[in-house]
């Protein structure tokens, strides 16, 4: 029996003759329009991405090369420039142009130099702000104790006040029962923690900010001198400069190769003076001699940056890097 005899009412249809739904259809048809569009997307998105990384890469190796190039030329600058000196040297000594010597300073600079660099020693002999800091906070801890203990007497005192003057069965004494052992306990606290700690610490640190302050007495009036010097020195440093600078004069190889033959125009001037007066100082100060380096051999690798000569060759490292970065 088929199956249109068990159902006489319902249409039947053979296989593969089943009737179609226009709308789904239609619906079959976008989809199937769809995912040919999405595969050609993707085609096409993955042809132009590759092309688009081959293009990176090609851009990538140009840029490579061109770098490359630009360093070998800047290399080749710097040797045409170095060659340049050496050959305006040459000719400038062939013509008996003066030479000048600008670590032959004399002993007079050289002493002003060594009391300019006392100040580093003076000032370790003095406390920072920093390290007065925590004595200066346990003097106040003493009379925040002081206060504290006036306040637990008062507050012992009003409890007994009550007590005093109050019967039993009062309510106001049977809180002030309660409240003096509380309040027993907290200045006894005071007096056997509080305050003996208070008054340890405050003695300690009075014994240091007053030996400190004797101290800086005795010490300010030599770094400020220091200081002075240190300013005198540079003055003098930086006259001795411009004066070979206006004389026409031959200078020392370590300062050419650092700072050139003539300061730069404009504000960029003053920077390059500043760096060289002190790039000088310092020379002057450690007894460099190198006529090479402007700063000497490097420090070995364990060298300790914080101590004042080398955080001193640091600060002009930079300022020499900073000078050739900007252009003098």
């Amino acid at each position: 029996m088929t199956y249109s005899e068990y159902y006489p009412d319902t249409d039947y249809y053979e296989p593969g003759e089943e009737e179609r739904d226009p709308e789904f259809d239609a619906l079959s048809e976008t989809v199937d329009g769809v995912q040919e569009t999405v595969v050609d997307l993707e085609t096409r998105t993955g042809r132009e991405l590759t092309e688009l990384r081959e293009t990176f890469d090609a851009f990538t190796d140009a840029h490579a090369r061109h770098e490359s190039r630009l360093d070998q030329a800047t290399r080749q600058l710097e040797r045409l420039r170095q060659r340049l000196q050496l050959l305006e040297r040459a000719v400038r000594v062939s013509e008996k142009v003066p030479v000048v010597d600008l670590d032959d300073v004399g002993p007079a600079l050289r002493k002003l130099a060594a009391d300019a660099e006392r100040r580093h020693a003076l000032a370790t002999q003095l406390l920072t702000a920093n390290q007065r800091r925590p004595y200066e906070e346990d003097l106040q801890r003493l009379p925040q104790a002081r206060e504290a203990l006036l306040e637990a007497d008062s507050a012992l005192i009003a409890v007994l006040g009550v007590l005093a003057t109050s019967q039993r069965g009062d309510d106001r004494r049977a809180d002030a029962e309660v409240r003096l052992s509380e309040v027993v306990a907290r200045r006894r606290g005071v007096l056997d923690r509080q305050l003996p700690a208070a008054t340890k610490d405050a003695e300690a640190a009075r014994q240091l900010l007053d030996a400190d302050d004797v101290t800086r007495t005795r010490v300010l009036p030599q770094i400020e001198k220091a200081e002075r010097d240190w300013e005198e020195l540079h003055s003098k440093l930086r006259e001795r400069i411009t004066d070979a600078i206006g004389s026409s004069a031959l200078l020392p190889v370590w300062f050419t190769h650092a700072f050139g033959v003539a300061p730069p125009s404009g504000a960029a001037g003053d920077r390059w003076i500043r760096a060289a007066t002190s790039a000088l100082a310092y020379r002057v100060t450690h007894g460099v001699a190198d006529q090479a380096l402007p700063l000497g051999e490097p420090p070995a690798d364990d060298t300790d940056w914080a101590q004042p000569q080398w955080s001193w060759r640091a600060r002009l490292e930079q300022d020499i890097e900073d000078l050739d970065i900007n252009g003098g």
